[in-house]
């Protein structure tokens, strides 16, 4: 259990739906309906959304030189 914590701790980022509008540097209402459209890396846990910097990354080279319309 101890890896876990480590790895939630030191290697992985977690982003809030707040946290990726400022990333994106698009609006609160956009970041959560990107959050919960379909083929978006969000995580729901309750009735949080959250996305970690790897997922979001890797979408955005997936969608690199794409429209996405949300």
């Amino acid at each position: 259990m101890g890896t876990l914590e480590n790895n939630v701790q030191g290697d992985i980022r977690i982003l809030t739906a707040k946290e990726l509008s400022e990333v994106l540097r698009i609006g609160r209402d956009k970041a959560y309906a990107l959050i919960k459209s379909k083929g978006f890396p969000s995580i729901c846990i309750g009735k949080r959304y959250i996305v970690t910097e790897k997922a979001l990354n890797e979408w955005l080279c997936q969608y690199e030189h794409r429209h996405f319309k949300v």
